[in-house]
């Protein structure tokens, strides 16, 4: 129930960061940058809601699969001009996801559509609960200038341990 509610609130934040280029929601939750003449978005979810869930017969759907298969998250980047409030098709964006302290992966963002509007996405490996810093770095045309905005994500569901917890809850002393 825990995972479909995170799920369920992961898209609900997809489509308000896709449907409102200026939104409040995207805005408050820091996942909106200006870098130049741009507004940047990010949204993360994990894979399966955009690929679906696993098939039970297939050998990554075991609660034993590899970490590959279990944490991998779709990152997507909305990109519009501030001035007029266009949002760019034609970019060419690239993105590196890394753990803190770690390289991570760097690879393009292929184009693609949600609910009818334009987004650069791909899929790449999440392993725990992060923090994440996500990297972007893209170029639209008729300006070749590199434009870079880096955000920092970590997974709604996780919540730090406070002093005197361990797993989660109060230890008994």
């Amino acid at each position: 129930m825990l995972k479909r509610t995170a799920i369920a609130g992961a898209l609900l934040a997809l489509i308000a960061t896709v449907a409102t280029p200026l939104g409040a929601a995207a805005e408050e939750s820091g996942y909106r940058k200006n870098v130049g003449d741009y507004s940047v978005y990010l949204a993360v979810m994990p894979a399966e809601v955009i690929r679906g869930p696993l098939a039970p017969d297939d050998a990554a759907a075991s609660p034993y699969r590899s970490a590959e298969a279990r944490d991998t998250h779709h990152v997507m980047v909305s990109i519009f001009e501030t001035r007029d409030r266009r949002r760019v098709t034609d970019a060419r964006v690239m993105a590196r996801v890394a753990a803190l302290g770690f390289s991570g992966e760097k690879k393009a963002l292929e184009p693609t559509a949600v609910a009818g509007a334009a987004v650069y996405g791909g899929f790449f490996p999440m392993m725990g609960r992060g923090p994440y810093r996500v990297d972007i770095e893209f170029r639209a045309p008729p300006r070749a200038q590199r434009q870079h905005a880096s955000f920092y994500f970590t997974h709604p569901g996780f919540k730090a341990p406070m002093r005197g917890e361990q797993n989660g809850s109060p230890r008994n002393e």
